[in-house]
């Protein structure tokens, strides 16, 4: 593990980025086209972009838990099972898979017996080069929730010890199980370097060089587009003077142009708006002092309007109209108290008065009576005059007593001053009331004027309108609650009142006129065109703003991406890195043991070397052809290739003093057919030391370990998974049933027979005439199975290359009575199996489970009576 300690103290100098791509490398083997999304965005992260994921991605630093797998001389591993598969493909949580701890185990298993769901396992557990994925079940609704887990049991330097492996990102696997090294197609193709098939290195070398030239050319294309694609153009933008503020605070356009002063200068409150309008109109004018006149009419026009709006308001103004209301609660509070009096009067007098005495007119007689006794009937005296000699000035008859009492009376009622105050109350009303009748709050504007306010000030026309409205809405109010005394519900005004705008436009245009007269002056007339300049400059500026901060920003962004893509391409330090590690952990030792791996896999035509080339003086383990014109990668086939990286993987492992086990899944295939037998024997070779582990789904690889293992003297363990009706991945251990020898057959024949006669239904149906004619068919084979290996006594064996000459001397003789009794019972399987079309008029009878038994023993009985002859 050298080198990748030496890797992890270098990765800390790496940014997070990095760091964590190369955890990824480690891990996984590869990066996936997530993974390099997920890179691509911590890198921009480091140089201040935005994440595009929520939650915002992590990074994850490189750490000695990440190391991948690496043979090493420290510690022994070997697997002792792998069970409770969770959610792998369609594999049974039950199943469970031993391994023997040292010497050969052979798990075979044909296509979609679920085989390669226990090899993706290990990949994943024990870290080979290429771990590849581990797939849940494809079929499953929850398909993408589902993550698949196993447990393993194995032993660390003989101590028992178990893990659980889960197929999560975040979950790293026991690191002990990095000591048990993978190989299978994925990782032979992960031994060659991609731009030549023809060179070897060890794996850290390998995913230094992917960290580099790798990510660089993977992350490259995705930025250089996101650049180009970014609007930067500012040539839309030059229109903008330069030598006015507005351009000025803009150009030229970078990243670090002030957007706050550009956004400042490009919004125009409405008085210069309004000035940008009027300002050509004044530059051009040919006569400034007739314009201004004019102007000066249309301000006193407009002053009139003003003063015309200002008077109908008074009409209908809150004051006025609380006057008014106050005018009506004074005359109903002075009537109130009059007829409160006169009721006092009227109950002080023991006759009876007549009706309204006291009141309004009754009041009026009452002083005029007074006004005709002071100044003509009793001049000089106070009134009423009620002595002896007086009389009624109204009636002018002699004052009773009673009418003497009576006068007096009403003499202190009419000073009190209730009924004065009542008829001063009356007599205001009253003047209100003609006053409101005849009001009006009607103006006339003209629709010239009313055109020329809207050039001005937009809304003006229609607030002047609006507020007519209001004044006469109140108007016909008031006159309603005069005449009917309801005071509520003043309607009120749904805008401000206008004067003040109409008379700020008046204002306007005098000043405007003064502006025009100052026109005769040359110096005022170069500062209006100026002034002009840089509003049409600021106008510009407003018009493209949001485009000018679009390409602002986008320049920043492409700053920060033209950073990241430096970054992502210094990959200097990583190359000189790589070629320090080679020159260390590259040597002819390896070369040597690599060509000693060749030969024992009949390459004697390929030789490894080291060579110095590349950058830095990198060191390379490659491989040469003798006399050969063309690189090798040219004219090595691919089974060749695939020879060339298993003999590394051995050479690697040799060089490591690795005691601890290592796992093969399909080591070879149908293109490596004429390397099968020196694979199987180097395997062999391999288990006499240490546990080695193959799965195959290769029937003559695996014929060929058995031979060599029972030449060698050597006993492997043999699992076999098979695909049931339940699904696949189901384990037994021994060989499959079709590749047994006829001893371990006849058990399950009988299994099979007992099962067979447990359902057997009389009379039979078709389901019993299936059963029974399977039951034949393997019968038959286990017969003809028992002549290869009892009576020929395995000399001569399907799919094995050659003959064993040495079993010849237990061929045996086949006696008269053996040879009638294997004629006999061959028969009766033909006659039983669909093989052969038989009479359908015969209608031949279902044979008994009984019978089935008995021929069933009689094979087993035939051929131990032979194996027994033979002794």
């Amino acid at each position: 593990m050298a080198i990748y300690e030496e890797v992890l103290a270098w990765s800390e100098r790496l940014p997070a980025w990095r760091s964590d791509a190369l955890r990824r490398l480690c891990v996984q083997g590869e990066w996936t086209a997530q993974d390099l999304v997920e890179i691509l965005d911590l890198a921009k992260q480091h140089h201040g972009m935005r994440s595009a994921f929520l939650p915002v991605l992590q990074p994850v630093l490189f750490a000695a838990d990440h190391f991948p797998a690496e043979p090493n001389r420290e510690h022994t591993v070997v697997l002792q099972s792998l069970h409770s598969l969770t959610n792998v493909g369609k594999i049974p949580n039950s199943e469970v898979l031993n391994f023997q701890p040292h010497g050969l185990t052979i798990v075979y298993g044909g296509n979609g017996t679920g085989k390669s769901g226990y090899a993706r396992v290990l990949k994943q557990a024990c870290r080979a080069r290429s771990p590849g994925a581990v797939y849940a079940n494809a079929y499953a609704a929850d398909y993408q929730q589902l993550i698949p887990s196993a447990a393993i049991d194995f032993a660390l330097d003989g101590a028992a010890q178990q893990t659980t492996w889960r197929s999560d990102p975040d979950n790293v696997a026991q690191p002990e199980l990095r000591g048990i090294s993978v190989f299978d197609g994925d990782c032979a193709r992960h031994y060659l370097q991609s731009r030549e098939a023809a060179n070897f290195q060890p794996s850290a070398l390998t995913y230094l060089q992917q960290l580099a030239n790798g990510l660089n050319q993977a992350l490259r294309p995705a930025l250089q587009a996101e650049i180009t694609g970014l609007a930067t153009d500012t040539t839309p933008f030059s229109v903008i003077p330069s030598d006015t503020d507005a351009g000025r605070a803009v150009h030229p356009i970078s990243p670090t142009t002030d957007l706050t002063r550009a956004r400042e200068l490009a919004a125009l409150a409405d008085d210069e708006l309004a000035e940008r309008v009027r300002l050509p109109q004044e530059i051009s004018e040919a006569d400034p002092t007739a314009r201004a006149s004019l102007l000066d009419h249309a301000a006193t026009r407009v002053d009139e309007l003003a003063s015309l709006i200002a008077v109908v308001t008074g009409v209908v103004s809150d004051e006025v109209i609380d006057a008014k209301h106050q005018a009506h609660r004074a005359v109903l509070e002075a009537e109130t108290a009059e007829r409160a009096a006169s009721a006092m009067l009227q109950a002080g007098d023991a006759t009876h008065l007549l009706p309204g005495t006291g009141q309004g007119s009754w009041a009026l007689l009452f002083n005029a009576a007074r006004e005709y006794s002071s100044s003509t009937a009793y001049p000089g005296e106070a009134f009423p005059v009620t002595n002896d000699d007086a009389v009624c000035v109204l009636c002018q008859q002699e004052l009773s007593p009673e009418a003497q009492n009576r006068l007096q009376r009403f003499d202190h009622y009419i000073r009190d001053r209730t009924a004065e105050t009542a008829q001063a109350a009356r007599n205001a009303w009253q003047q209100i009331v003609r006053e409101v009748d005849p009001a009006n709050v009607d103006f006339t504007v003209a629709p010239n004027m009313l055109e020329s306010l809207r050039a001005r000030v937009p809304a003006l026309p229609d607030d002047i309108q609006t507020f007519q409205a209001d004044l006469v809405a109140r108007l016909q109010w008031l006159k309603t609650a005069v005449a009917t005394g309801v005071w509520q519900d003043c309607p009120g005004y749904r805008g401000a009142n206008p004067g003040a705008s109409i008379a700020q436009a008046a204002e306007v245009l005098r000043e405007e006129a003064g502006r025009l007269r100052a026109n005769m002056n040359a110096e005022a007339l170069a500062a209006k065109k100026l002034r002009l300049k840089e509003l049409e400059a600021r106008q510009l500026l407003s018009d493209h703003i949001e485009g000018i901060a679009r390409v602002i920003d986008n320049l920043a962004h492409r700053v920060r991406l033209q950073n990241c893509l430096n970054d992502i391409a210094a990959t200097r330090p990583i190359s000189v890195l790589a070629g320090q590690l080679t020159r260390t952990y590259i040597s002819e030792a390896l070369a040597g043991r690599m060509n000693e791996e060749l030969t024992r896999l009949e390459l004697r035509h390929v030789e490894a070397g080291v060579s110095s080339a590349g950058d830095a003086g990198a060191v390379r383990l490659g491989i040469q052809l003798l006399d050969c014109q063309l690189a090798p990668h040219q004219v090595l086939s691919e089974a060749e290739q695939r020879m060339c990286a298993l003999a590394y993987f051995f050479a690697e492992l040799h060089q490591s003093g690795s005691t601890s086990g290592i796992v093969f899944d399909d080591p070879v295939s149908s293109l490596d057919h004429s390397h099968r037998t020196a694979v199987a024997q180097r395997i062999v070779k391999e288990s006499a030391n240490r546990q080695v582990i193959v799965f195959t789904h290769d029937a003559v690889f695996f014929g060929e370990l058995i031979t060599l293992c029972q030449d060698a003297g050597l006993a492997p363990e043999v699992r076999s998974i098979s695909y049931r009706a339940e699904g696949p991945g189901y384990v037994d251990a021994g060989l499959p049933y079709d590749m047994r020898r006829h001893r371990e057959r006849i058990a399950q024949h009988r299994r099979d027979q007992q099962q067979i006669a447990a359902t057997f239904n009389t009379p039979p149906g078709d389901t019993e005439r299936y059963a029974i004619r399977n039951a034949y068919s393997d019968l038959r084979v286990t017969i003809e199975i028992g002549i290869e290996d009892t009576i020929l006594n395995e000399t001569v064996v399907r799919f094995r290359d050659g003959i064993s000459v040495g079993r010849l001397n237990g061929v045996m003789a086949v006696q008269e009575q053996e040879f009638r009794e294997v004629q006999r019972l061959h028969d009766r399987c033909c006659r039983n199996v669909s093989a052969h079309s038989h009479a359908a008029g015969q209608q031949r009878p279902v044979t008994h489970p009984d019978e089935l038994h008995g021929d069933i023993e009689a094979v087993n009985t035939l051929f131990t009576r032979i194996r027994s002859r033979r002794g």
